[in-house]
């Protein structure tokens, strides 16, 4: 992943990133309902926000490491602003509510998850 940081973070946590699909849209209003998060489009805004679809990998040195990491990433899925930096979009992001998904399979040996998620800029 050229010019990216040596390290990607989201909220502090490293991240072992596989894959980042950066798209730049108008930017929208973020109106939280409960534990959903509306995007409102303002009429004239001139302003864009990026949206990414991260990808990556949760390795752990033992199983209880393993369980560690991949529950700081399940609690990132908390509707809240947090530092996003890759070097490239760092800034403020929101997790979207329902876009967390771990690959859970039996060839991958409680070694380590894939998972995936998307941002919106706050």
């Amino acid at each position: 992943m050229a010019n990216y940081g040596s390290s990607i973070t989201f909220n502090s946590i490293d991240l072992n990133v596989l894959s980042i699909s950066p798209v730049k849209t108008q930017k929208n209003r973020k109106v939280v309902l409960g534990k959903s998060l509306s995007q409102v489009s303002i009429i004239g805004l001139n302003d864009t926000q990026w949206e990414l679809n991260v990808s990556g990998i949760v390795i752990g040195s033992n199983l209880t490491d393993l369980a560690t990491k991949r529950a700081q990433i399940e609690a990132l899925d908390d509707i809240t602003p947090h530092a996003f930096v890759d070097g490239i979009h760092n800034g403020t992001y929101v997790l979207i509510p329902g876009s967390l998904h771990f690959t859970d399979s039996g060839e991958r040996g409680n070694i380590s998850y894939s998972y995936s998620f998307n941002l919106v800029e706050e």
